[in-house]
């Protein structure tokens, strides 16, 4: 046996057998994570679920991923997935919350947002939203308004808070003495899936394109058939649209938006960090220049593909069972649980 082959593995201390979803970082410099735990029986892996065992039998969250939970491909978030728990590492230790019962089982959907008021950071479930005192206690409330919410993505912009609910399109959370009150919008609306704050402009975006919020009038800003996933600030006020097979320049004042040259393979995620734009490629993270693409080295204990995120100052790689980020956007460090 050479020394080489005699050197033991690294010590994997990044994954774990939770399955993330979205990650943020308050104003204090505390990481939330937003995570679900693994059904590797009842749903074959490829989900995740209020599994009681990890509460009541004492299962520790915070043990290496293992292939034996049975996931035949990598996880990718969705909306039916209940995640329902939230990992926060306090700048001593991580601890785990259960979010409060009042969030219907099954029906979270996998983003963190501030929403402002007393809401602060907030998740949303079907018809409730989860959100967080100033003491640090996480409750629920539940969302008054038509049949039928289905809250999905919320945004806070001039000192309003708005939602995006996939039965009934935009509208504003108002606050009142019974919880917050869903008022939709009077604009002309169809499957809108999120929100970008750029200076004074509240965009709006989805499979239509992109508008910004005039009043409660969606102005046109950038129309295509191929849909619009995410929005990132660009160069000179201009913007970064992500469809599902690209990523556009729009520049300020214009109405002609330009592609960018991508590597090959499925685009799965994008982010504007430090002035530069980095995209989620199969498997790899990309910093895309105009000359080259650089693919950056990101540790990777268990396998799946990143949702980057820009958050606290740091670029985010959120992987289905572990976390990595940037500082400088040219190499990673993983997130160590245990």
């Amino acid at each position: 046996m050479t020394s080489q082959e005699s050197k033991s593995a690294p010590v994997d201390r990044a994954s774990t057998r939770l399955e993330f979803a979205d990650v943020h970082v308050t104003e204090k410099g505390h990481i939330v994570v937003l995570a679900g735990t693994p059904h590797p029986t009842a749903d074959s892996g490829h989900v995740s679920g209020d599994d009681p065992r990890d509460f009541d039998e004492g299962i520790a969250w915070n043990q290496p991923w293992s292939d034996t939970v049975g996931l035949k491909e990598p996880f990718e978030p969705s909306y039916d997935v209940d995640f329902n728990r939230l990992l926060i590492h306090d700048g001593q230790g991580w601890s785990r919350i259960r979010l409060p019962k009042e969030l219907p089982s099954g029906r979270v959907a996998p983003v963190l947002q501030v929403l402002g008021f007393y809401w602060g950071l907030a998740v949303f479930g079907a018809s409730a939203v989860a959100h967080q005192y100033p003491s640090g206690a996480w409750t629920a409330e539940e969302a008054a308004g038509p049949p039928g919410l289905d809250l999905e993505n919320g945004v806070k912009h001039e000192g309003l808070s708005y939602v995006i609910c996939a039965t009934h399109g935009l509208g504003q959370f108002v606050p009142t003495n019974r919880g917050p009150l869903f008022k939709r919008l009077k604009a002309q609306q169809e499957n809108l899936r999120g929100f970008h704050t750029h200076e004074d402009t509240l965009f709006v975006f989805g499979d239509g394109g992109l508008w910004a919020l005039q009043g409660e009038a969606l102005e046109p800003r950038y129309l295509t058939r191929a849909g619009v996933r995410s929005v990132h600030p660009g160069p000179d006020g201009g913007l970064y649209l992500a469809t599902h097979e690209e990523v556009l320049f729009l520049p300020a004042g214009s109405d002609t938006a330009t592609p960018l040259r991508l590597p090959e393979g499925r685009l799965r995620s994008v982010a504007a960090f430090q002035g530069h734009v980095f995209v989620a490629v199969g498997a790899q993270v990309i910093r895309v220049d105009r000359a080259r693409h650089e693919a950056l080295e990101v540790p990777t204990p268990a396998p799946g593909f990143a949702k980057l995120k820009v958050t606290g100052g740091r670029l985010w790689a959120v992987f289905p069972h572990h976390l990595a980020f940037s500082t400088d956007g040219k190499s990673f460090e993983a997130v160590a649980f245990r």
